[in-house]
């Protein structure tokens, strides 16, 4: 009976330590990082986050000194809606992407990085972050894209992008964040 005892206790600490590793793995999420050279394209920047050769969103240039932000299928960035424009947020440093951040625009909905040199969150901007949501199948995930875009809209520059290897949440400064249900 004491053997019996002994024997039960020892998987006991067995399935709690399994329990931890297993809930433990799954708080922290790997960043993948897409390491692309910086580029200054002159028309449009197919941009694949997850590297599966589907285009997730075109960042596009065009000749009336406008930069804007199209997601592809059911993808989408998040901004906000001001005097009829779709506006992408430039956003800085150490801040989170994730499911519950103010509102997200689809493929109905591109969006005006920079026009000119007033309209846009993102006219003169360096180092700038555009929160993204790609949709995979069943899975959310969300990454973002660095630019810098002149004070002229007249070009842009893609730097890095990275994506989570599970859905929920990232943070712009590209550090492992935890993983928020």
């Amino acid at each position: 009976m004491r053997t019996k005892i002994i024997f039960l206790k020892k998987v006991a600490s067995l399935c709690c330590l399994l329990i931890l590793f297993v809930f433990n793995s799954r708080l922290y999420s790997q960043i993948i990082y897409t390491d692309i050279p910086d580029a200054t394209p002159n028309a449009t920047y197919p941009l694949d986050l997850n590297n599966d050769s589907i285009v997730d969103f075109l960042i596009q240039f065009d000749s009336i000194d406008k930069v804007m932000c199209k997601p592809q299928n059911n993808n989408a960035y998040s901004g906000n809606f001001v005097g009829g424009v779709h506006l992408p947020w430039a956003l800085s440093a150490d801040i989170s992407i994730c499911d519950t951040m103010a509102t997200w625009y689809d493929s109905n909905n591109p969006g005006t990085m920079a026009w000119g040199t007033s309209i846009g969150y993102w006219v003169g901007e360096t180092n700038k972050y555009l929160a993204l949501k790609l949709i995979v199948g069943t899975n959310t995930y969300y990454g973002w894209a660095r630019f810098d875009v002149t004070t002229t809209s007249t070009s842009f520059t893609i730097r890095i992008t990275p994506t989570r290897e599970y859905p929920k949440y990232l943070h712009t400064d590209g550090t492992n964040a935890r993983r928020y249900y």
